[in-house]
């Protein structure tokens, strides 16, 4: 089954909280995402073997990646 995001994820009820985390997962060579879910705040995180570095994961809209994993294109027709 297809992930779209991180399983790795703390909930929180307010927003410093959210902030302290993510601070302590950087410094640990964490990517952090924060995101709000009705009255929580959701910060899911990935290891990155380069130090936190944002290019270690993908960061889109849910609908490019559905159009990417269900309706994939042979290369060769692009070219």
């Amino acid at each position: 089954m297809y992930e779209y995001v991180t399983k790795n994820e703390i909930a929180v009820k307010n927003y410093a909280d959210a902030l302290t985390l993510a601070e302590t997962l950087l410094d640990n060579d964490y990517v952090v995402m924060i995101s709000r879910e009705e009255k929580l705040y959701i910060i899911n995180y990935l290891w990155s073997q380069r130090g936190c570095d944002r290019n270690d994961v993908v960061f889109q809209s849910r609908e490019a990646v559905e159009d990417w994993v269900f309706n994939p294109t042979d290369e060769k027709e692009e070219n």
